[in-house]
């Protein structure tokens, strides 16, 4: 009895000491949790089995939080607002919230045009916050965070670590530990796409045990693009990781009073060197409230110079080779593949569905390994017309035009600027803004230095004496962006200062008078034309079909039954998941001259409300168009939306 008294003292002791032995911070810490330590997007998994890991990894948080910081509340995504985090020094989201703005899905008249992201947090929004993996894009991609998806593909392992930042440096003490290791293959890859010299092995440090390479279906980590993140002044990088992309893909980076922590694993797996990293990266981002983002990385995709670094070798003969290689080993082994299948299906064995579609596949249905002028056209687009196949020329043509190349939000191409170029101007040369106000302010070429400052400022000045007050009392802290969108914005905190203000842009806004364009004219002829579109939420979703009627015209809401006119239906069917959730929400037209009947005229606006992701919404509109003196004969239009 005595020595069970006494091991369970020694036990007390130990714990007692191991607790004394990390000093508290004094720091409030919210944690949002959700995630469990399986992946779950793109993923089949057992939704039991999850719920349980959920809990299990919320609880490893918790405890490791409390044993750093003296303040730690836990919440779940769905009990969280951003207002909370203004209670709290630093917020760990780790778990996806309720959106403040679900996500929208735009289809106009049947085509794909537009996503306009989730919304959790305002523009304004100062707290500080580190993301865990995928939440650095799902919490930031709206407010233009830089810490965007580049690929969910990040392993347990970092390399590329800044030792000097505050991260590795304190309050805990932290000695890392490093191992000699082969560099990711498709680090090596890329570094051959762009010519720069990658080295074959790199020192890592393990951050976590637990990852989809030695536990398959644990969750994935994140890596951030790092072209043009550092291209402002609230931004740097902490670490890279080992993953699927190139060499400088960013694992641990702030943009702001961001901080993208791109490890996925929790506290179950972390090491001791890893616990006291992120203890300290919660340390730093907290000296960072009261901060916001200035430049703001609206698409994920946007061209920035290195697109043109990357375009000038990208047609040559060494790239061809290497990228033809690896087409024919692909089916190579795609075509081995079959032949294993029918061994297998020879010997009794059953196959998938899928694997009887890889055993039927015969030489003929491999990838085409295209010719090199084949593939010079592919990756060159319309300078294929002017510089075919010589590497020279299209190396000479990028490196010439780099001061004037940009991107822009919804696209991955760069542009050519042509009045800069004209000018001899670069874009990214402060000196250019002061050299085109100069112009507008001396006559001279006015509509073209207008066009520029407009394309490279989110100013809207018309006139010039006001884009020179502002030049000269910001030009000392003015940065060019590429990555915000190929703009030249103002190092400064305060909201109101003007030329940050990135609304001007309406990037990720809807006008509605916009939506549905016509395809047709409304005629003289053909009176009514109609068009559709749709916009997708998680949650509920909106049809609007616009009719566009030629003046003079109207169409029939309701027939008095006075009259013999032909009224307006709507007939709808629906194919899929579709379900409507509400009756067809109508205008209320007008009364008809010398009549009970109530028409429509001009432009007119129908909506209505249905969930389903996947199938097919007709409508069959029935209607007959009449003028002052006449009426034409019925007619009869189908909308069919894909969604």
């Amino acid at each position: 009895m005595k020595r069970l008294l006494s091991m369970m003292v020694l036990v007390a002791c130990v714990s007692i000491a191991m607790t004394a032995a990390v000093k508290k911070t004094n720091l409030k810490v919210l944690y949002v949790g959700g995630h469990s330590e399986m992946e779950t997007f793109g993923a089949d998994y057992d939704k039991a089995e999850n719920a349980k890991s959920v809990v299990a990894r919320t609880a490893a948080w918790k405890q490791m939080l409390e044993t750093y910081f003296t303040n730690v509340k836990v919440v779940q995504g769905e009990d969280y607002n951003y207002k909370m985090s203004y209670d709290y020094d630093v917020t760990i989201i780790d778990g996806t919230p309720k959106p403040l703005e679900e996500r929208r899905m735009i289809i106009q008249n049947g085509q794909y045009d537009k996503i306009i992201y989730a919304k959790y947090f305002p523009e304004n929004f100062d707290r500080p916050v580190i993301t865990i993996a995928d939440e650095s894009e799902t919490m930031g991609r709206r407010i233009g965070v830089k810490n965007d998806w580049y690929c969910l593909c990040l392993t347990g392992y970092a390399y590329n670590m800044q030792t000097s930042n505050a991260i590795f440096k304190g309050p805990y003490k932290v000695k890392l530990t490093t191992e000699k290791k082969p560099t990711p293959a498709g680090a090596i890859e890329y570094g051959k796409f762009v010519h720069e010299q990658v080295p074959a092995t790199v020192d890592m440090w393990l951050v976590h045990t637990h990852d989809y390479e030695n536990t398959p279906g644990a969750k994935v980590g994140m890596v951030t693009r790092p072209w043009g993140y550092l291209d402002s002044p609230d931004t740097e990088i902490m670490s890279g990781g080992k993953s699927a992309k190139c060499y400088n893909a960013i694992a641990i980076g702030r943009h702001a009073n961001w901080l993208h922590w791109g490890f996925a694993g929790s506290p179950t797996y972390l090491t001791e060197e890893a616990k006291n990293v992120f203890a300290n990266a919660v340390v730093y981002i907290n000296k960072f409230k009261g901060h916001h983002i200035i430049a703001r990385k609206l698409d994920e995709g946007i061209a920035t110079r290195n697109t043109a670094d990357e375009m000038k070798y990208s047609v040559s003969r060494e790239n061809y080779d290497d990228y033809k290689h690896i087409l024919e080993e692909s089916n190579k082994q795609m075509l081995h593949y079959g032949d294993s299948l029918r061994q297998v299906e020879a010997n009794g064995g059953k196959l998938s569905e899928m694997d009887k579609m890889y055993a039927n596949m015969k030489p003929e249905d491999m990838q085409k390994v295209p010719s090199y002028e084949e593939y010079v056209q592919q990756r060159a687009g319309a300078l294929y017309a002017k510089f075919g196949t010589d590497v020279a020329a299209y190396e000479k043509y990028y490196a010439e035009n780099r001061p004037y190349f940009y991107g822009k939000f919804g696209s991955y191409d760069l542009e050519l600027d042509e009045d800069l170029q004209s000018l001899g101007l670069s874009n990214g040369d402060k000196k250019m803004l002061d050299k085109v106000i100069t112009m507008w302010e001396n006559g001279q070429d006015m509509e073209k230095a207008k066009r520029i400052l407009y394309h490279y400022t989110l100013l809207r000045y018309t006139d010039a004496k006001d884009f020179r007050a502002w030049y000269n009392k910001y030009q000392s802290k003015l940065f060019f962006t590429e990555s915000g969108g190929w703009l030249w914005l103002v190092n400064d905190m305060d909201a109101k200062t003007p030329g940050n203000d990135y609304s001007v842009l309406k990037y990720d806004q809807i006008d509605e008078s916009t939506l549905a364009p016509m395809k047709e004219k409304a005629t003289k002829e053909n009176p009514v034309s109609f068009s559709s579109a749709v916009t997708r939420t998680d949650d509920v979703n909106e049809l609007i079909i616009r009719m566009k009627i030629y003046p003079g015209y109207h169409i029939y809401s309701v027939v008095s039954e006075e009259d013999p006119y032909i009224q307006t239906t709507y007939d709808f069917a629906t194919e899929g998941d579709v379900r409507f959730t509400e009756d067809l929400q109508k205008p209320a037209g007008k009364l008809n001259t010398g009549s009970k009947s109530i028409v429509y005229e001009g432009e007119q606006v129908l909506r209505r409300k249905f969930k389903g992701k996947n199938g097919k919404i007709s409508v069959t509109i029935n209607y007959q168009a009449c003028d002052n003196h006449a009426c034409l004969m019925p007619k009869t239009k189908t909308l069919e939306i894909e969604l």
